[in-house]
């Protein structure tokens, strides 16, 4: 019947009828709260007041125990009369017979001292309290009080009858604004529900609900139109974040990933090919720890909008972070296509950049995976590409590797090296060799290369090998320090025990010009070895200087004016350029051995290595030839009158004492000597 009668009621109804309950419900809830609340606190209060006059008077009436003063502690109990709740007050000695008394006319002692079970309690309407009188840790009587609580039965009769008015007043005042509020809100809200349900339906956030309201309602559904524009935007946002690189705006790892799966799909039902490159810019990070995040981080943009430039609409240029791009090409018809591409990369990013008037060269290794060639996935595919770009890195700057399963046992080698070469220079297990340079005109060693090796289980480790990772793993600074350490010190023993005077070169890494007090660090090796600058020679690459050149030109001056002689090694292997020889503070030029290797078997390698003989007498340098291993090398190099020869034809690398004898073997024509022999 009732089930019935209500659902014949509309919604408008049963909303205004609940809220009404409700409202009805709680007002009960809360009288009854407050109700119970106020009789406890009146009882509360009323116990806690006797007791503390009951305490009070126990301890005035203490003398009038000890004397058997009666009538002074009558006078003591007589001070209760103002109180108008006290109805009587009786002391007891400690044999709890009475000793002293008071009460109201026309009250009758209702309880006796033996009938207390408790010190304080409610009964018929009367309050009772029983107190101690102590003395000294002594019981030497009782006090007892007892008070009536008819005035709080009056209080508690208004109580409720303001509390009746209250909930009378207030059901009646709901009543009639929730029925203005519900007419007033049904329009508006209806409206919502609506736009609640396309938004939960379409998963949509673009339409609106618009109203004149400028009350709370209208605040609401601005509230509801700025919330749905908000999830939107923050939406647009999040989509971005989580598929886009927020430097470059390139699509990201997630997205690439993406891209790549479903490239792969369609490559698949196809039957095309699509490629991924991998490409890592070289020297990025010594840009980015010698000229600053700003710097680092623009020159990522740049890069990206050259990468964007060059590929088609249809292929993605994609950033992993850091210097780390990755570029899918769709569709690919021909592995030329792959090649022209890749090379076309490798030329725009090899102009010089100007970065806040830096000007850099940054060239960038390419690795190259295909599908279905190269992996069966996307996570097979950018592996294999990233194993291939380490490959290319490891043959120099500005290379291009497609994988091949080779590729894959050397890079599980490499991982392996990592770890060992980092052990290695902790424990000390790497050292220098000395490979002597000689005159050409006197035949006389002038001095020494050190060269860093290592042995690991019994064999040498090339170089080329384990130098790149230490570079990668950041040790590269810690090493330089520490092979400029060892060759300074060494030098300084053979001037103690009176050999020849000579020069020992070092080559040092960009990242170490580059690093934070270098200059400083070099002065204090030299001040505590104890060698005069003028017998250290510092190599570089041109490399080192092409990366940043205003930066590292500044660092060699300091060097310079240390009275350390400069050297630019491998000269003719990277981007050589006449206005750095000029800058530059050098002071001698090495041919790299690529050249002088090629002279016997090609004029032309003669020629380049004439012209930088040539080159170097013109601007007064001091030229060196490197891996000079034939009598034939030495005779043409001496026609070209090169100035200094290193290479096996005199010498390979020696150990230190191999190095002592070599130099303590003959005073003069000691390269003579041995050339003739």
């Amino acid at each position: 019947m009732i089930r019935k009668a209500l659902s014949s009621i509309s919604f408008f109804h049963k909303q205004l009828l609940t809220t009404v309950f409700v409202n009805i419900l709680s007002l009960s809830v809360m009288l009854i709260f407050f109700f119970s609340a106020f009789t406890s606190y009146y009882k509360n209060n009323l116990l806690e007041v006797m007791s503390s006059k009951a305490t009070l008077l126990g301890s005035t009436t203490t003398s009038a125990l000890d004397f058997g003063d009666a009538e002074s502690a009558t006078i003591s109990l007589s001070s209760l009369e103002q109180f108008d709740d006290i109805r009587y007050a009786q002391i007891y000695d400690a044999d709890k017979m009475l000793f002293a008394e008071y009460s109201r006319p026309g009250v009758q002692i209702s309880k006796a001292i033996n009938d207390f079970q408790v010190n304080n309690f409610f009964e018929n309407q009367f309050a009772y309290v029983w107190e101690s009188i102590v003395r000294n840790d002594e019981i030497i009587g009782f006090i007892v009080l007892s008070a009536d609580t008819g005035s709080f039965q009056v209080q508690q009769w208004q109580f409720l009858f303001v509390a009746a008015l209250v909930f009378l007043s207030s059901g009646l005042l709901a009543y009639v604004l929730n029925l203005r509020l519900q007419k007033l809100m049904l329009t508006p809200i209806n409206e919502l529900v609506g736009l609640v349900k396309y938004v939960t339906e379409s998963k949509m956030y673009d339409k609106r609900v618009y109203s004149a309201n400028r009350d709370e309602i209208g605040d609401l559904i601005a509230g509801v139109n700025s919330m749905l524009g908000t999830i939107q935007k923050h939406e647009s946002e999040l989509f971005r974040r989580a598929n886009y690189d927020e430097l470059t705006d390139l699509p990201n790892r997630h997205l690439l990933m993406e891209r790549l799966s479903h490239a792969i799909y369609s490559a698949s039902r196809h039957q095309s090919q699509i490629a991924l490159l991998f490409l890592d810019l070289d020297r990025f990070k010594v840009v980015n720890d010698s000229l600053g995040h700003s710097i680092g981080d623009e020159l990522l943009i740049q890069v990206s909008k050259k990468l964007a430039s060059i590929v088609r609409k249809s292929d993605s240029v994609c950033r992993l972070g850091g210097d780390e791009f990755v570029i899918l090409l769709e569709d690919i018809r021909h592995i030329e296509d792959i090649k022209f591409i890749s090379q076309k990369i490798i030329s725009d990013l090899g102009e010089p950049t100007d970065m806040q008037g830096h000007l850099l060269h940054i060239s960038t290794s390419i690795g190259v995976a295909r599908f279905p060639h190269d992996g069966e996935d996307g996570i097979e595919l950018l592996k294999h590409a990233d194993i291939a770009m380490y490959e290319a890195k490891s043959q120099g700057p500005g290379n291009i590797c497609f994988f091949n399963q080779e590729m894959l046992r050397k890079s599980v080698n490499r991982l392996t090296i990592e770890t060992q070469v980092y052990e290695a220079f902790q424990r000390g297990e790497f050292f220098l060799m000395y490979q002597p340079q000689i005159s050409v005109t006197s035949g006389q060693i002038v001095g020494f290369e050190a060269l860093i090796r290592w042995k690991r289980n019994g064999q040498f480790v090339p170089p080329c090998e384990f130098l790149p990772v230490v570079e990668e793993i950041g040790l590269m600074t810690e090493v330089s320090h520490w092979v400029l350490e060892q060759a300074c010190s060494q030098n300084v023993i053979w001037q103690k025990e009176g050999l020849r005077l000579i020069k020992i070169a070092v080559n040092l890494p960009a990242s170490f010009l580059m690093s934070v007090g270098c200059v400083d660090r070099v002065s204090t090796i030299l001040a505590e070895s104890g060698l005069p600058p003028e017998y250290l020679e510092i190599e570089i690459t041109e490399e080192s200087f092409l990366t940043s050149a205003s930066s590292t030109i500044v660092v060699l001056h300091g060097l310079k004016r240390l009275g350390i002689n400069i050297a630019v090694d491998d000269f003719g292997t990277g981007y050589s350029s006449m206005r750095y020889l000029q800058d530059l503070p050098i002071q001698s030029l090495k041919i790299d051995g690529y050249f002088v290797d090629g002279m016997e078997a090609s004029d032309r390698s003669q020629g380049i290595v004439k012209s930088i003989i040539a080159l170097s007498k013109n601007l007064d340098l001091v030229v060196v030839a490197e891996c000079v291993e034939t009598k034939k090398q030495f005779d043409i190099l001496e026609e070209m009158r090169c100035d200094i020869i290193q290479g096996y034809l005199f010498s390979k690398p020696l150990h230190f004492d191999e190095a002592s004898r070599y130099l303590a073997s003959s005073p003069s024509d000691l390269g003579f000597a041995r050339l003739a022999g």
